[in-house]
């Protein structure tokens, strides 16, 4: 992306950000039972990155992510939602669903969405406290953009809406050398002690709920991987954690933790292994400037199976202004990964997220 294109860009971004408190997504009546809902989202950033290029250290403006997004009501129990991504020039699909409710706790989606997985993956890029994907521990091979794979799944709820399950089967990854009829299936089972989250859930609310939820993910697909000759498994398990809370005092205090057993890859070992992470966020009371101060630190870590492979480590540091929850936020963010066989890379970003 060229700097003019960037520049056009950022200043309708900041257009957007100064005019965020009367922006909205679109949603049109068009009966008793239906409905249509439209919107979009855009993140852009100035990164200034140490060691990454080849010559040494670089520095540019890059739009991360646009997209658009399409939400029809049909009739009570029938829905279907689209959304793009646009990036580098080029347009995919991200999500092609249609959702069908067989009760008010029960509900059946089929066709490209984020199937049962992590907070991390459930959440994206845009519900974090942090800028980055923390893609150092949340490393599952599903094969499409932005986390999604093509599939079917039963997606419920127990317990007055406490205990949310999901399970689902999806064609997981397919290249030449996988069998045809190697299907991926996962499941998750979330419980919240304090209030609920649907499938959807996030890394932070910006302390618009009290949450406390543990969940428990796995995941598995024969002969996911080959060489032409002979295949081998996938299969991963993880177990998340995520505490936010609104104290007396105004200010909001967010923890997330995770693990992961990578414990079939190919017969990948240096993919195969354990992950762990812990991010704290923390939220002082009254407003600073356009919004609220969320101060933030995360890390990552990955030790392969393979003893003869360095672990993978990345921190992430970062401030953010909360102006509307995730629909306008603007902050300074440094990460630092020390990636095996690689070395060092650190990188400043200044992101600016707007989302209807």
């Amino acid at each position: 992306m060229n700097l003019k294109t960037s520049t056009s860009l950022c200043v309708l971004a900041g257009a957007m950000l100064a005019n965020s408190q009367t922006y909205a997504g679109a949603k049109m009546q068009l009966s008793d039972d239906s409905a249509i809902e439209f919107g979009g989202s855009i993140r852009a950033e100035v990164i200034s990155q140490e060691d990454g290029a080849a010559e040494g250290d670089s520095f540019s403006t890059n739009l991360h992510s646009m997209r658009f997004y399409l939400k029809g009501k049909v009739t009570d129990s029938i829905a279907f939602q689209l959304q793009t991504e646009h990036k580098g020039g080029t347009m995919v699909m991200l999500d092609t669903l249609a959702k069908f409710k067989l009760s008010n706790t029960v509900n059946v989606w089929a066709g490209r969405f984020i199937p049962p997985s992590d907070r991390a993956n459930l959440s994206g890029s845009y519900n974090l406290p942090t800028w980055q994907y923390p893609g150092v521990a949340s490393k599952y091979p599903i094969p499409q953009k932005g986390g999604r794979d093509d599939g079917v799944a039963i997606i419920g709820s127990k317990a007055d809406g406490r205990l949310a399950y999901s399970f689902g089967m999806f064609n997981g990854k397919q290249d030449s050398a996988v069998p045809t009829d190697s299907e991926a299936f996962s499941g998750r089972l979330a419980y919240s002690f304090w209030d609920k989250e649907g499938y959807m859930g996030k890394s932070t609310y910006f302390g618009k709920k009290d949450i406390l939820t543990v969940g428990l993910t796995a995941m598995q697909q024969q002969d996911a991987f080959g060489d032409g000759t002979a295949t081998s498994d996938f299969s991963a398990y993880n177990l998340d954690f995520m505490m936010e809370k609104n104290l007396s005092s105004g200010a909001v205090t967010t923890v997330e933790a995770a693990v992961y057993d990578y414990d079939q890859y190919g017969g990948n070992t240096a993919k195969e292994g354990d992950a762990y992470l812990v991010s704290v966020s923390y939220m002082p009371p009254g407003q600073f400037g356009p919004g609220r101060i969320q101060p933030s630190i995360r890390f990552q870590s990955f030790s392969p199976a393979d003893s003869t492979v360095e672990d993978t480590t990345r921190w992430d540091v970062g401030v953010t202004s909360v102006i509307r929850g995730h629909g306008a936020r603007i902050g300074l963010f440094y990460g630092s990964q020390d990636t095996a066989g690689a070395g060092d890379v650190s990188v400043v970003k200044l992101g600016l997220q707007l989302k209807l």
